[in-house]
């Protein structure tokens, strides 16, 4: 059905690319028809050249010979583009046919790079910014096109899950605040906190800005770092439609070596005899209730192909005074773990643009509707060990994943015969039901006018609203002691967020001989409104309906909440360029925000960057193969302001009465104790750098070196809780952070007759360190980590081993420690005070790499192409969360390592004796569980065929057609014993425990891009 579906949805995007093809245009008179001929560097026929005849609505394309005639008289100016190539312009004379070699693009440093509220030649920049190269990224299948950065660039790091529209996190040279470490995404001169809805495919350039001398001007939005993402915009031309797609498979590509039946009931057993304990009913060959008859392959029965798919139709075109892009797009992804759980996206982008006389403009109108449903993530009052993933993994294989003899028909353990508890994961996904729903606009509008040559002035609007819906459905059901609901759960919360946004701009660029001016001046303002109705009810009965109506009035409860907050802004910058050898950009920008106090409401940032180019100095010469040699650096502060609302102001409970002599008195009572005088972090960044070129720029190097220093972070210090404050801390600028680096970028491409190849490196370091924590420089403990002054951020900090006790006289002669018995752990007296307790666990290793690196590669003979992406990081340790659940000796189930447990008769293992109630503690976080996080992996490959352009004219209609195959996750090196190196968690404290996130799925895909 899915698969037809797609079919059908391909077809209709190819059929209507074929109408719109199909649509006449009028023909334009002229004085006399002009002919030509456009081929490449080698003379190859270029076919769909657009050719424009400037100053006029005339536009042609070529044929599959090259070739084209346009009416134009003598010395008209025809203006050439093509995809891929560098824009030309030729004048006509009369009586002569054009011939015309257009060069391809080749990362040249007059690329033009996005940067805030400007551009710049590539050449022409100071600061620190990284350029994706966008085609290579959108090779990587996802909904979110953060995912699709992970290697891409040198100084930004990305974690994922395999979760359908799960949460992907980023981070741009390392950790700055311990309050939220996204960057700022500024989509088409729109700052925006969640990019995720959409639509990836519609991206034309990426650029990041990774310290103050590039990112200044974004001020306290900018201290986490700034994505600016450019979408497609319609060029003057002809009607061009574009179709891109593809659809694919998924699943997981591991899976954990665990006990089955058999194995599972000795370990049990031993673990209950070990502990004085009868064998439980389940587990006892002389008990009618021993299981003979289920042996559950919890992963088999839990895991499963899901499907992937992308579809994109775009049309584009216009003359110059209105070009138009409008793209549609559906996107669907099925989760790997058995369930109904997916995630898909219906997409809407338009751009319109244009310029007449002194007047420039743009619109632009997006929309996305998006639909989940997830995995359960809630379970009321019972608690879920370790997530979903874990739980599935940890389940008895003596239970079967359905029981008709339930509630619900799925199954789970009595406790008089199991004695343990478990979650039956594969059921639980299926009876309740998770939904969220997104319905994402976003309109902007810019209009610029040109006061006096060089002078513009530019008006921003921009309206982003966002409505959601998260529904969750709890029906009544049994699945075995603990996990048994009575009370059927309905909850939904709905509400609506909104952003708009106006700025007015001023710029004015001149040259005075040999020096260039580029000035900036403006005043922005944005207004950010939040409301939601948060309803549940309990007890709907069966027919089970989902709504309010069905539930009893008692059971029901409602709430509502609102959030306000807006920021002004007051911005400029100065790029100063003498004789393009010396180069000067300085920032400043002034932010006004509400979410501070009126006493720190304002923050000033400023920036100053320099570079030096040395290949155009008159004073020295390079040597031949040195084609461009650029030296820079530079220094700033930046300010954050994403912390939240009403930090600042304290709350009092008016419900707070009391009884005084049997008479009910009113009374208020404080909720919670804040710091009124909360002001914003600041970010100081310096960095130092050089570009160079070799080789007329087939070989190009970046390096830069950088230190950022994080200054009053926001931090949460515990106070008493004889205080009365929900929560029992303070959060107060009472922190300090820095992290330093280098960074560095490779490039080589090359070409040999037909064959074409390309190599693109990058690689990263991250030292972090912490310089305060409060004012005491009190330790933060995660999960199995620690976090202290002097130290990096969530180190792994666990318990030491040194192998397991063999006898009663081992354990007397060691350190006291707590009920121990031949077959525990022994753990190790760090501290040397004889006693084993929480003040002998140690550092294990640094949970942040030492290294991320990202490798692209790609080749072209003739009409095939092939690329294939690596990439990973070194240098880091990790806790092994699910392997830990796995080795607990007690009734989950097991990894196959634990059959080598320790007996009388088996002293040379490493396992120790499986006992329930784990009385020495064996379980605790130790060395057993620390293991290398070092990985590197294929994360995408792909092969392609293009269709011979001669072929492809014959159609009248095709212009271009490409067919691909792709894989994704395709390898992965590592020694890791978990699903997935690559792990999600919460990025911070406890970014080293992996306990158990949803593993990146591998994918093959097949895919077809188009052009009419």
């Amino acid at each position: 059905m899915l698969v037809t579906r797609s079919l059908r949805c391909i077809m209709l995007c190819i059929t209507f690319a074929f109408l719109m093809t199909s649509i006449p245009v009028s023909a334009q008179t002229g004085t006399s028809p002009v002919s030509g001929k456009i081929t490449d560097s080698k003379g190859n026929p270029l076919v769909g050249v657009t050719v424009a005849l400037k100053g006029s609505k005339k536009v042609v394309t070529t044929d599959n010979e090259g070739r084209f005639t346009i009416e134009a008289k003598s010395n008209d100016v025809l203006e050439l583009s093509h995809v891929g190539f560098n824009d030309q312009s030729v004048t006509v004379q009369s009586g002569q046919a054009i011939a015309i070699s257009l060069q391809e693009k080749s990362g040249t440093l007059d690329d033009i790079v996005v940067v805030g509220y400007g551009t710049q030649r590539k050449k022409d920049l100071t600061g620190s910014v990284g350029v994706v190269k966008v085609d290579e990224a959108k090779k990587t299948a996802s909904y979110d096109v953060a995912k699709m950065l992970q290697g891409q660039i040198a100084g930004v790091t990305v974690h994922g899950s395999g979760e359908p529209g799960g949460y992907v996190r980023i981070k741009v040279r390392g950790v700055s605040s311990f309050t939220s470490n996204d960057p700022l995404f500024v989509v088409d001169g729109v700052p925006l906190s969640a990019p995720f809805d959409f639509n990836p495919g519609d991206i034309e350039s990426i650029q990041v800005l990774k310290d103050a001398s590039a990112g200044a001007i974004y001020g306290s939005r900018a201290a986490t770092g700034v994505v600016i993402i450019t979408t497609k915009k319609g060029k003057a031309g002809a009607l061009k439609v574009n179709y891109n797609g593809y659809m694919g498979a998924q699943w997981n590509p591991k899976t954990l070596p665990l006990t089955g039946r058999t194995d599972y009931q000795k370990i049990v057993s031993a673990a209950e005899q070990n502990a004085g304990l009868s064998i439980a009913p389940a587990n006892d060959p002389a008990s009618p209730f021993y299981v003979t008859d289920v042996n559950t392959d919890w992963q088999k029965e839990g895991m499963k192909t899901g499907i992937i798919q992308d579809h994109n139709v775009g049309f584009s075109g216009g003359s110059e005074a209105a070009t138009y892009n409008v793209s549609l797009g559906y996107f669907d992804q099925e989760g790997t773990y058995r369930g109904p759980q997916k995630y898909n996206r219906y997409s809407l982008n338009a751009n319109l643009g244009g310029k007449k006389g002194i007047f420039s403009y743009g619109v632009k109108v997006a929309y996305s509707q998006s639909d989940k449903i997830a995995p359960f993530n809630d379970m009321g009052s019972r608690a879920v060990f370790g997530g979903m993933v874990t739980s599935l993994v940890t389940a008895f294989p003596t239970i079967p994943v359905h029981d008709e003899t339930h509630k619900g028909g799925f199954g789970g353990p009595a406790e008089t015969i199991y004695r343990g508890i478990m979650l039956n994961v594969i059921g639980m996904n299926a009876m309740l039901d998770n939904r969220s729903n997104r319905g994402r606009m976003l309109g902007s509008a810019w209009g610029e006018l040109e006061l006096l040559k060089g002078l513009k002035y530019r008006m921003n609007l921009s309206y982003d609203r966002t409505d959601w819906k998260d529904t969750y459905f709890e029906p009544e059901f049994e699945m075995g002691t603990y996990y048994t609901n009575t009370l059927s759960l309905l909850r939904d919360n709905r509400g609506i967020n909104t952003s708009s946004m106006m700025e007015n701009l001023l710029t004015y660029k001149k040259d005075f001989g040999k020096h260039g001016f580029d000035l900036l001046g403006g005043v922005t303002y944005q207004y950010e409104r939040g409301e939601g109705i948060y309803a549940s009810a309990r007890g709907l009965t069966e027919p089970y309906y989902p709504n309010f109506e069905q539930a009893p009035a008692e059971g029901k409860t409602v709430s509502s909440g609102f959030q306000e907050n807006a920021i002004l802004s007051y911005l400029g910058r100065m790029n100063y360029n003498y004789d393009d050898r010396y180069l000067l950009t300085v920032n400043f920008r002034r932010d006004g925000s509400s979410r501070f106090a009126s006493t720190n409401r304002w923050g000033n940032f400023a920036s100053v960057a320099g570079a030096w180019n040395l290949h155009n100095e008159h004073f020295m010469q390079l040597p031949d193969f040195i084609s461009s040699l650029k030296l820079r650096g530079g220094y700033g502060e930046l300010g954050n302001q994403n912390i939240g609302n009403y930090l600042y102001q304290a709350f009092v409970n008016t419900n707070a009465s009391y009884v005084f002599n049997g008479t009910l008195a009113p009374g208020t009572s404080t909720i919670n104790v804040v710091d009124p005088s909360l002001k914003w972090e600041t970010k100081v960044t310096s960095y130092a750098g050089f570009d160079a070129g070799f080789l007329n720029e087939k070989i190009t190097l970046s390096a830069e070196y950088y230190r950022n220093t994080n200054k009053d972070l926001l931090f949460g210090l515990p106070i008493p809780l004889t205080v009365g404050s929900f929560p029992s801390n303070i959060t107060t600028n009472a922190a300090s952070i820095r992290n330093s680096g280098f960074e560095f970028s490779l490039g080589y491409r090359n070409e040999i007759g037909k064959f074409k190849y390309n190599l693109n490196a990058n690689m990263h370091t991250v030292k972090n360190e912490v310089l305060k924590l409060g004012d005491n420089n009190d330790p933060v403990y995660g999960t199995g980590s620690k976090t202290e002054v002097g130290r990096s951020i969530g180190e792994i900090y666990v318990y030491k081993t040194a192998g397991l006790f063999n006898t009663a006289e081992d354990v007397a002669k060691h350190a006291q420690q707590i009920n121990a018995a031949p077959g525990d752990v022994r753990f190790v007296d760090t501290n040397g005070d004889n006693v084993i307790n929480d003040l002998d666990r140690v550092y294990q290793g640094n949970s942040i790499p030492k290294v991320y690196f990202g490798l692209n590669a790609g080749a072209s003979y003739g009409n095939f192409d092939f690329s294939m992406f690596w990439q990973g990081h070194a240098g880091n340790k990790v806790v092994n969360g699910i392997y830990h659940d796995l080795m607990l000796g007690l009734y989950a189930n097991y990894h196959t390592d634990f059959l080598n447990y320790w007996t009388p008769t088996n002293m040379n293992t490493n396992v120790p004796r499986p006992v329930i109630g784990d009385p020495n503690g064996n379980a605790r976080l130790s060395d057993r569980f620390v293991e290398s996080g070092n990985y590197v992996r294929l994360q995408n490959f792909q092969v392609g065929y293009t269709m011979p352009s001669e072929l492809l004219g014959r159609t009248k209609v095709i212009n271009s057609l490409r067919f691909y195959i792709s894989g994704q996750n395709a390898l992965t090196i590592s020694k890791y014993r978990g699903y997935d190196p690559d792990f999600f968690n919460d990025g911070l404290y406890s970014r080293g425990f992996d306990i158990g996130s949803w593993p990146n799925p591998r994918t093959y895909m097949f895919g077809i891009q188009a052009g009419f």
